[in-house]
Parts: structure tokens; sequence; C-alpha cells
């Protein structure tokens, strides 16, 4: 594809630090039809996790975090457009040099403004998820204009490299990987703030450590994420397979209806 902006100096930075940034990957046109896809889940009070109990949704104090909806593309012909961007996809194998890319799922997050927003806790993602071995990683697409102010991300250069660790507890106050890690001796890098205008993208690894403020500004702040397998990792099982319920064996790969391969070759 020769729209993929990805060069080699872009992969030896990922590889390095874990993250990477791209400014303008989609337009003003595309983040339009994505927010209005992303209201009309939230007006038509869609659950945050589809066919799971209370419709996903488990704690007040979570919700002050973002509330997330996941797997927006199975119900939501505009949200599947960006969910299964081939480009986006592409991206991100070549930046993870991975032979093809599955989705795992996408997920609207919404954080919401005024007093009542929380912080999102610094955390890895992967060990909330299946898998085995590292190495997917998502892509996240602001679709509001994102600034310290209103919650953007934060990265910790190199911190992928410490490997898995334990999971935080999201949307408790002073739980912290940067912080933990930092009180058994370790070096941590400080975090880099990654303001972006709607249409931006960031890319980082399941193992990066990264956070986002709460939002001050009296307008929610949007976003659309895509977490990607690829073909090197399998299923570890211990938790649903977002959305491929029972179906799936542990220890084997993620083929499945509901995590197609978006870029590269099978």
């Amino acid at each position: 594809m020769d729209d993929v902006p990805v060069t080699d100096s872009d992969i030896d930075f990922y590889q390095e630090n874990g993250f990477i940034q791209y400014k303008g990957f989609f337009s003003a046109a595309e983040m339009d039809h994505l927010r209005a896809a992303i209201d009309d889940a939230i007006g038509s009070h869609r659950d945050r996790i589809l066919g799971a109990e209370g419709g996903g949704r488990t704690s007040d104090d979570y919700e002050r975090v973002f509330n997330q909806m996941v797997n927006m593309w199975v119900d939501s012909p505009a949200a599947r457009e960006f969910a299964f961007s081939k480009r986006l996809a592409e991206t991100g194998r070549r930046l993870s040099k991975a032979r093809h890319v599955r989705i795992y799922h996408d997920h609207a997050m919404v954080k919401p403004a005024g007093q009542g927003s929380k912080e999102t806790n610094c955390h890895q993602d992967a060990p909330y998820w299946p898998m085995d071995p590292l190495g997917s990683f998502s892509a996240w697409i602001a679709v509001d204009n994102v600034t310290v102010d209103n919650g953007c991300l934060h990265f910790v250069p190199r911190s992928h490299k410490f490997g898995l660790l334990e999971a935080i507890k999201l949307g408790v106050e002073g739980e912290n990987i940067a912080d933990k890690m930092r009180a058994q001796g370790h070096d941590v890098a400080d975090p880099v703030a990654i303001d972006m205008e709607a249409g931006g993208v960031t890319f980082h690894h399941g193992c990066n450590f990264h956070f986002a403020g709460p939002n001050r500004t009296e307008q929610p702040r949007r976003a659309f994420a895509i977490i990607y397998i690829p073909d090197s990792v399998t299923f570890t099982g211990g938790r649903e397979a977002a959305g491929a319920g029972d179906e799936m064996t542990a220890g084997g790969p993620w083929d499945h209806p509901v995590h197609p391969i978006l870029a590269g070759e099978a």
C-alpha cells in the first residue's frame, strides 16, 4: 500500500520506545463520521460489552475514568470502517514486524468532562489480554483534539522492555505501574505527553507504560482504539476472548470469525 506512512526509522523508533505518533493520519471529515458513530452508540445506551451481564458496566468509579464500548464494529458499520482500516492495520503490521495482524477488538473510549473525571492509571495493557507471547499492540485514534487538559495519552519510552508485569487496578487511586517499578529501584523514563489534533493516531506496544490525565474541560474527550494480534501470538485462555465465547482453545491461534486478519498474509 503506497499510502502507509511507515519508514525504516519509524520501525526502529517503535521497536526501541514502544510507541509512535502519526499526526493527521485521518482527515477531519473522517473524524466527523467516527464521532457521530460514537455519539449514536452513547445515545442508544449501547452496552459496554455486548452480551455481558449488566452490559459490562460494573463500577461507577471506572465509568469516571472512561466510558468504554467494546467491539463497536459488530453493530456499527461506521465504526467498522475504522476498526477494519487496511491502512491502519498495515501501518501497525510493519511497525511490529509481524507477518500478519488480526483484530482483537476495537473500543470507543469517552473520557467524561468536569470535576467527576478521573485519570487513567499508569498501566500496561498486556496483563489484561489472554495472549502469549508478548507483541500485541494498539492503535489509538484521537477522535477529538487531545491535550493535557482533556486527558491525552502519556507514554513512558522504553518501558515495554520491562516485559509483562502485574495488572494495575484501573480506577483505584494510587495504582501506578511506573511508581511501583521505581520503588523497586528500576530506572523508569519520564513520560511523554502526546497532544494531537483529531485524526492523529498513536501505536503502542502492549507492555508500554501509559496513562491519561483527567478531562478538566467542559466537553467529553472521545477516542477510538483497535487492538491487533500478531501472527506469533496464541490464545492463553483464562478469560473470554473478546466475543469468541468458548469457541477457542487455549494454546491455539486466534483463528476465529470475530478475529479476522486485517493486514498481511495468513
